[in-house]
């Protein structure tokens, strides 16, 4: 990993600074100021105490900081979250307390009587103790741990800065990217940042590095280690993971999380690639196989830290897979997880993690999934390949370089990301697509260059200068291939899907025999009696409305229609369907409309499929109909909803 100024990662000098930085000093617990049980603490008595606004003795190593409910919060003496509840026996103030019981028995002491005119604490009254903390608790009013609890990575601010929480300490970053306050945990504009177990800071922090080679590129080092492996796309997945490890530091800073999925047959490196991202991220990476969304929510808690998972494979049954990439997908946008916990308390916490899977199968993802993900997709090593050297330490340093110069770049974040944006929207991209690559884009930017520059909407490689909007047109970007709407994918599959009732028949789908009757097939001629039975069968029917033609009609609630998306996420339960709402979310005006036609004697409220849109020219389902504009445009009939 050595090499010269401008790529070596570990100069002497820079780490000496940085184990110097990272230096922090033992939190005491114990205090000298508090007393042996009956002496006094600032020149006053065992529980002679004049109380302060909030009911509590003068120094009280606890912070009441609100109630939820019947939980009493509080930061205790190291300043840990605290849940305090029934049964506040005596052991659990003296958790709360965690080492200052002396502090107990002289706010709150149990006498024993007088000896030699020396009063004898024999304890302390727990019965006073939790009285004043529900009191003081109650007093500062209604607490919610989820909208104010911040573990550790990195946060916004709110005011354009950053605040990174290491575990025992809080580096305060100004909008302008300088080093405002480095501090222990503690409440910042009402949003506390409990103690945590340490993880690892930024590089050399705050002492400032020489420019020249004082931390290196570490863009330079992964960009030439990533590129020895064979990716399906050498010019854009490297750079693509590059920038998920920035995502990965800034975590709940950055507005969108963007999760990647690395894909790859045996021996194509994935595992190797998965070991890179433990060492570059060090502590701050929450690893993982063959886990589940509760296991790792619990294990993320109120943290922001990214979340790896190897061996994702999909299999028959991929209820656990789905629930992980449910969760992936909130993260990317801090969705709200809820989950159990002790004691009958319930725990909030907004997920904003950033996730990254790798497997040989990827397992089935829905649309709302592929456009959160960057599909990094790896070819086997060509044979005799050898893999480069793999330095851990080298590694870890690289990994607080990229920290530090993530924090050193972020307040120039906005203006990158807005830029990268626009520069997708040109590639065809939707506002998901710009959201998820503009970010990774941006994030590899702030790794390898300081300051933004628009030149670098383009991109070179070997010598070509292309633009990115080239580069990540969506025709060439396998995350859009199958990021198909809802809509269409239901109306695919009732087209498809063989008919039960059918087996026998010449034609086995619905979409098969509409077609034929649209296009005159001679198996029913002008026969609309008979192309209606053999719809009703699957509880459909066909309706002509000139001028507008025929349409198929799919009704709301029935049984026949049921089975045809059974085991579906379109299926619902019997009597209550979700495919009509589903297929109600194409274009109205050129695909579907209202109708209450009769289907097997019943007037059944339907949703009117045009067969002109499907099959007439320029339709959805003919050559070169992949989407429907306002060219096929319909007059529509007003239907009975």
């Amino acid at each position: 990993m050595a090499g010269n100024n401008e790529t070596n990662p570990r100069p002497n000098y820079g780490r000496v600074q940085a184990l110097i930085a990272d230096a922090e000093p033992v939190r005491q617990v114990r205090f000298a100021d508090d007393p042996e049980p009956g002496a006094t603490r600032d020149g006053v008595l065992p529980g002679q105490w004049k109380p302060d606004a909030l009911g509590l003795p003068p120094g009280c190593p606890v912070t009441p900081l609100g109630v939820d409910g019947s939980a009493n919060w509080f930061l205790d003496p190291i300043g840990q979250l605290y849940c305090y509840s029934k049964p506040y026996g005596q052991a659990d103030t003296l958790e709360l307390f965690r080492g200052r019981h002396l502090f107990l028995y002289w706010a709150w002491p149990k006498f024993r009587g007088t000896r030699d005119a020396q009063i004898e604490v024999e304890g302390w009254k727990n019965e006073k103790a939790r009285e004043a903390l529900i009191a003081a608790a109650t007093a500062k009013g209604p607490w919610s741990a989820i909208e104010k609890v911040r573990g550790r990575g990195c946060w916004s601010d709110g005011h354009g800065g950053l605040v990174v929480h290491l575990g025992g300490r809080m580096i305060q970053i100004s909008k302008s990217g300088k080093p405002q306050k480095d501090e222990p945990p503690g409440e910042i504009d009402g949003h506390v940042y409990p103690t945590r177990s340490r993880i690892p800071g930024p590089f050399g922090w705050p002492q400032s590095l020489d420019e020249r080679g004082g931390d290196g590129n570490p863009y330079a080092v992964l960009s030439l280690m990533f590129s020895t492996w064979s990716w399906s796309r050498p010019e854009v997945d490297p750079h693509l993971l590059i920038g998920w490890i920035g995502v990965a530091f800034l975590g709940a800073a950055l507005p969108w999380r963007p999760a990647a999925f690395m894909t790859g047959d045996k021996g194509s490196g994935k595992s190797t690639l998965q070991e890179i991202l433990k060492f570059i991220l060090g502590e701050w990476l929450i690893s993982a196989t063959n886990t589940t969304a509760a296991g790792i929510y619990q294990r993320v808690g109120h943290d922001c830290l990214p979340v790896a998972v190897d061996e994702f494979e999909s299999k028959a049954d991929n209820s656990k897979a789905k629930a992980l990439l449910e969760l992936a997908r909130q993260a990317s946008s801090g969705g709200l997880m809820l989950r159990g916990g002790d004691r009958h308390q319930g725990v909030e916490f907004q997920a904003r993690s950033a996730f990254i899977f790798s497997s040989i199968n990827a397992p089935p993802m829905e649309p709302q999934d592929l456009s959160r993900f960057a599909l990094l997709r790896l070819h086997r090593l060509k044979e005799g390949a050898k893999p480069p050297p793999i330095d851990a330490q080298a590694l870890g340093e690289i990994g607080r370089i990229i920290l530090r110069r993530m924090i050193e770049e972020f307040h120039r974040f906005d203006e990158t990301w807005r830029a990268f944006k626009d520069e997708l929207a040109h590639a065809g991209m939707d506002g998901r697509g710009q959201d998820t690559f503009g970010t990774l884009l941006t994030c590899a930017d702030m790794i390898s260059h300081r300051g933004w520059d628009p030149e670098r909407l383009s991109h070179t490689r070997n010598g070509d200068l292309r633009p990115w909007r080239e580069i990540m047109a969506v025709q060439g970007m396998a995350e859009f291939d199958d990021a198909t709407e809802n809509w269409r994918l239901c109306l695919s599959h009732l087209l498809t899907v063989p008919v039960e009732a059918w087996r026998n028949g010449t034609k086995t789908t619905v979409g098969a025999a509409i077609e034929a009757w649209f296009k005159g097939d001679d198996d029913f001629g002008n026969d609309v009696m008979r192309i209606r039975r053999l719809l009703n069968s699957a509880g459909l029917t066909l309706e002509r409305r000139p001028p507008t033609g025929d349409w198929l009609a799919v009704p709301n609630q029935n049984p026949a229609t049921r089975k045809l998306f059974e085991g579906t996420k379109w299926a619902g339960e019997s009597g209550a369907g979700v495919w009509s709402g589903a297929l109600r979310q194409g274009p109205r005006d050129v695909l579907w409309d209202l109708g209450q036609p009769r289907i097997n004697g019943d007037k059944a409220k339907c949703t009117m499929i045009s067969l002109k849109a499907l099959y007439g020219d320029g339709g959805l389902m003919t050559d070169g109909g992949t989407t429907l504009t306002k060219e096929t445009d319909l007059p529509i009939e007003n239907g009975d909803d």
